[in-house]
Order: structure tokens, then C-alpha cells, then sequence
């Protein structure tokens, strides 16, 4: 096996322009890297070679969980440097799309929704450091477990993101710190997501660039995802790629919650009214209003409950007998009264 330093390299993972990626092991550490080793046609060109110690202080630098870490920078028997970075052990955004183009699913909005959260949160972490990528692609989104501590990105039933999947943003080559220069210097980037701006010797540079190739790869998932796209979904990617960057969202937050805000939209059911047999109208008979109390309560006036009389004959014949017992106890007395004054 190839050995770079004391890693051992397990496969190459990719060659671009100016550098091959390497998959390694570091047997000291037990744990596996990736191994990013500048090409002979720029190693030994100085302003190369700068751009390549410049791109391992940026992504230092920043130290966000969305973004890949490195280890260390080092140097070959022959001279060329390369860069011991954090593995992406699940690939790139871009591999999942290659999947999901060459099998029969389709891409949900929900991972649309998941890729939109992580780089809003990837672009907001490198702006606020005042670095701006040049490059954002799904090739350069790479995808490892979440670490303790991170939510996840994946789901169950997702196409793109699974299980405890975690973005983060990789590939800082084209990367530019903004205090050294606000203008474009060389006409850099990806084509396909690449700002009109950097094609621009000299234009105004900032992370608007950014906001317009994260828009560019956000329209591209949509256009996997079945059915037509949501009208508010599309006015908000349409504001991120506009060709006047004055035009698009002020900064990558705005753009993560106007976007994340109309998926979220878009995801909820609809409202819908059916028509129904309108009912007879029942008649109610008037309402009694009720006899207050006294005092500020105004409960209605109770009805007394009716009573049962144990009398077999009912109050009528009740009464007729009082009458005749005090009728009788009345000639008594008169009659004893008389009697006396007899004697």
C-alpha cells in the first residue's frame, strides 16, 4: 500500500485542477482522514502553493460543525504540501443525486428543506468569519454522521439525507478571506452555479455570490422532486439568483429563513371547503329572562320542585278535616265557657 507521511492510503477519492483527495489511515490515531495533496503543476508555482496554506488557515479559521475540519498541513518527500482533513465518510450531496438521477425515486421537499437549513447555516458561519466560498456545489457538500451534540440532517423516508446523515461544506480552494480585496480578481468558480459577478474581473465581490450558487443547487434538487414547484418557493430562489446582486437577500440568514420559511409552506395541507346541504333552521321558543336576585347575583329564580303528600286523600280533603276539628274544638270551649257560667 501507498503510504503518504504515516498515513496509509486506502483509495483516491477524486483528482481536480490543482489537487488529488485521498482516502487514509492514520494508524497512530486509529481513525480514518482524508488526505488532499497539491498536484506537481502548482506545487511549485509560489502564488499556488500560497493559495494552498491559505486555504488550510481558512477553514481553521472558521471551526464550524457545517464546516470540514483540518487536522494538519504537511509536506512530501518531493515537496508538494497536502492537508490532513476531516473524512467525509457517506460522499457528497453530489453522489446522492447521481443516485436518486439513475435509480426510480424522486427527491422530497423535506430534503430539499434539510439541505436549505445546512447551508444557511454552512454560509452564515463562514460570512460571519468574512470568507466567502466561490464554490458552492453538491459535489463540494459532503456528507458523515452527526457528532454528538448535532442534530441530525437525515430522516426515515428521506431520498437524499438518511439515518443521523450531516452536510457540511468542503473544498475551500477557491475560498477569499475579504479583507484582503472586495473585487475580483480572476474569473473563478463552477460554471453552472457560479455568480454573474465572478465571471467579473474587478466587480464587487462578497457572500451574495454565495447566496446565488446556494439558490442555483437548491433549484436543482427541486427539479427532482415531483410536481410543479411551489410559486413562493420559486420567488425566493428567483431573489437569490438574480443577476443584480443588490437584488438578492442581504445575507445568508435572510435567504435560510425566507426559504425555509416558504418550503415550510408548501408542506402544509390545504384548506379545503366542501359545500354542504345547509340544515332547517329548528325554531326555539323565546327565552324567559330570568328574575334576578337581590344583590349582585343573577342567577335565574329557582322553581320549586312539587312535593308528594303522604295524606292518602290529597291537600283538599286534608283541609276540610282541619277545618271541622278546629270547628269542633271551638264548640268545645264555648261550650265549656257557657257551662261554667252557669254555676
Amino acid at each position: 500500500m501507498e503510504a503518504i507521511g504515516r498515513f496509509v492510503v486506502l483509495e483516491r477519492l477524486g483528482v481536480g485542477a490543482h489537487a488529488a483527495v485521498y482516502r487514509a489511515e492514520d494508524p497512530v490515531l486509529e481513525q480514518f482522514v482524508a488526505l488532499k495533496v497539491l498536484s506537481t503543476q502548482v506545487a511549485f508555482d509560489p502564488d499556488g502553493r500560497a493559495r494552498f496554506i491559505k486555504e488550510a488557515r481558512l477553514m481553521r479559521r472558521i471551526e464550524s460543525p457545517r464546516t470540514a475540519k483540518v487536522h494538519d498541513v504537511a509536506q512530501l518527500p518531493d515537496g508538494r504540501p497536502y492537508l490532513v482533513l476531516e473524512l467525509a465518510e457517506r460522499g457528497t450531496l453530489g453522489d446522492r443525486v447521481d443516485d436518486v438521477e439513475k435509480g426510480s425515486g424522486t427527491v422530497t421537499v423535506p430534503d430539499v428543506r434539510a439541505v436549505a437549513v445546512a447551508l444557511g447555516d454552512a454560509l452564515t458561519a463562514i460570512h460571519d468569519r468574512g470568507v466567502v466560498h466561490r464554490d458552492i456545489k453538491p459535489s463540494n457538500i459532503l456528507i458523515r454522521p452527526a457528532a454528538p451534540g448535532n442534530a441530525p440532517d437525515g430522516f426515515p423516508g428521506g431520498m437524499l439525507l438518511r439515518d443521523d446523515d450531516f452536510l457540511v461544506l468542503g473544498d475551500f480552494g477557491l475560498a477569499k478571506a475579504l479583507e484582503s480585496t472586495r473585487l475580483v480578481t480572476a474569473a473563478v468558480g463552477t460554471p453552472a452555479y457560479m455568480a454573474p459577478e465572478q465571471a467579473a474581473i474587478g466587480a464587487p465581490l462578497d457572500g451574495r455570490a454565495d447566496i446565488y450558487a446556494a439558490s442555483a443547487v437548491v433549484a436543482e434538487l427541486l427539479d427532482l422532486t415531483a410536481g410543479p414547484r411551489d410559486p413562493r418557493v420559486a420567488a425566493v430562489l428567483e431573489r437569490g439568483m438574480a443577476r443584480d446582486r443588490d437584488a438578492r437577500q442581504p445575507d445568508a440568514r435572510t435567504w435560510a429563513r425566507e426559504l425555509v420559511t416558504a418550503l415550510d409552506s408548501s408542506l402544509a395541507p390545504a384548506t379545503v371547503v366542501r359545500a354542504t346541504t345547509p340544515a332547517t333552521p329548528t325554531v326555539e321558543p323565546p327565552a324567559v329572562a330570568p328574575v334576578p336576585w337581590p344583590g349582585t347575583d343573577h342567577r335565574p329564580t329557582p322553581v320549586p320542585a312539587a312535593r308528594h303528600t303522604w295524606f292518602p286523600g290529597g291537600p283538599l280533603l286534608l283541609a276540610v278535616l282541619v277545618a271541622a276539628v278546629v270547628a269542633v274544638g271551638i264548640a268545645v270551649v264555648v261550650a265549656l265557657d257557657y257551662a261554667g257560667g252557669a254555676r
